[in-house]
């Protein structure tokens, strides 16, 4: 398919789909937590040790979330009809949300309310832009499959990012993040890190110039939008400049934070919080700085920043997969993913750009899998109740209104005593914060 590696566009989809499965299992957790709980996100973890300890929902052992079902519905209406794909995307994302286990909507394994919201604003009959206005980098992933059915950057692979986005959120940021997400794919796809290594400045620059463009053309579609205020129209190619300025700096993480928060009204304390002005930043950063090269170190490092980890996994995985390729991908982690074959399928049908006779029909995949999780859950509830010590979710789990309560550092006494109580809460906590060996 136009001289990219087959090899490398399944690792693409395969490396989507496995972090954002072992990101799933520390969702919401704290660094610290994920330390000393986990240890490093170096595999698909059992959540069942920790449950009734601060963990809300049960998630099952190696199986992806919402990040890859929300490309996977993508992918799907490609392969069916690539002209008609976004008509069908929507009757796709309308088909998963009918039916579903007690506590889901429908086949969907994720709570946020931006997606039902999304799904229930959907037209069956008609294109159109979404009423929705989140930012929390959930859709950036449905540019995912387009890029890699297309393998090239274009004109077209741009203008269909940005629409397949706009199905479910208009939000200024998340279209062009999910422009930014298609771009790096390719960019991705096309790089040979191990005969010319990867060159951070020159990616960063190019996705600057990405982010520019698309920003341009939402500016001129939307110029009503008051996403981010006067100084929002530019905000994340900014971030990206800033990003390749401070590139090595030991504040990176923090000042991301501090340029982001003039554009969203919650408080963003920590990069790998649910805003795409911050994580899609993060991934990159992540992607273009490992601790050492190839796929299990990027993705291992990367779930380390705790949070959101579920959407920065499916972001790092797609982007390394497409790097480093299938190939690179631990053995374990192929084996370990539910339903890879049928995720191994669909990376085959979109390196082909046509779609497989033994694939699973996707609602009735994505639904016998939910309904699995919640029988699974049902099991591991009555059975974690009977032992363990009980902790506080704060203990264990972020919490962004207490983060949105931490006191300006412009009052430098309320701060200093802020952080001596922070640090002495921390200390005593993990005193009793449960570890793997413990369970």
């Amino acid at each position: 398919m136009n001289g990219i590696d087959k090899d490398k566009i399944i690792g693409s989809w395969f490396g989507m789909a496995v972090g954002d499965a072992m990101g799933r299992s520390s969702k919401g957790l704290k660094p610290a937590a994920i330390q000393q709980i986990f240890g490093a996100m170096d595999g698909f973890k059992d959540v069942r040790p920790i449950m009734g300890k601060g963990i809300k929902n049960y998630r099952m052992q190696g199986l992806y979330g919402a990040p890859a079902q929300c490309a996977l519905v993508v992918a799907e209406a490609l392969l069916k009809n690539k002209k008609q794909f976004l008509q069908e995307s929507a009757k796709n994302f309308k088909e998963l949300a009918k039916a579903g286990p007690e506590g889901y909507f429908g086949a969907y394994r994720n709570h946020s309310a931006c997606l039902w919201r999304a799904v229930d604003l959907l037209d069956d009959g008609e294109v159109q832009v979404s009423e929705q206005n989140s930012s929390t980098s959930l859709f950036v992933n449905m540019a995912v499959p387009l890029a890699l059915f297309q393998g090239k950057w274009s004109k077209t692979l741009a203008k269909q990012c940005f629409d397949v986005c706009l199905l479910m959120s208009q939000n200024r940021f998340e279209v062009v993040g999910t422009v930014l997400a298609g771009f790096l794919v390719t960019r991705f796809l096309a790089s040979r890190s191990e005969e010319n290594p990867l060159v951070p400045a020159d990616i960063l620059r190019e996705a600057e110039e990405i982010c520019r463009q698309a920003e341009a053309e939402y500016q001129q579609r939307f110029p009503s939008s008051e996403d981010g205020g006067l100084k929002g129209v530019n905000a994340l190619s900014g971030a990206l400049k800033g990003l390749a300025e401070k590139f090595h700096d030991q504040d990176l993480l923090q000042w991301l934070c501090e340029y982001s928060n003039p554009f969203t009204k919650p408080e963003i304390h920590n990069p790998s919080q649910g805003f795409v002005m911050t994580l899609l930043p993060l991934a990159l950063h992540c992607v273009l700085h490992p601790p050492e090269p190839g796929f299990a170190a990027t993705l291992t490092h990367s779930l380390s920043h705790g949070r959101e980890t579920e959407m920065l996994g499916a972001l790092v995985g797609s982007w390394a997969g497409a790097l480093y390729g299938f190939d690179s991908i631990p053995t374990s982690w192929k084996s370990g993913l539910v339903n890879a074959k049928e995720i191994r399928l669909r990376a085959e049908a979109l390196s082909a750009r046509r779609g497989k006779n033994e694939q699973k029909n996707l609602f009735d995949m994505e639904a016998g899998l939910t309904a699995k999780e919640f029988e699974e859950a049902k099991r591991n509830s009555s059975k974690e109740k009977k032992k363990g010590v009980q902790l506080k979710s704060s203990d264990l789990w972020a919490d962004d209104e207490d983060e949105a309560l931490v006191p300006s550092k412009e009052d430098r006494a309320e701060w200093r005593k802020f952080q001596k109580e922070k640090t002495k809460s921390k200390r005593d906590r993990r005193k009793n914060i449960p570890s793997m060996e413990d369970s």
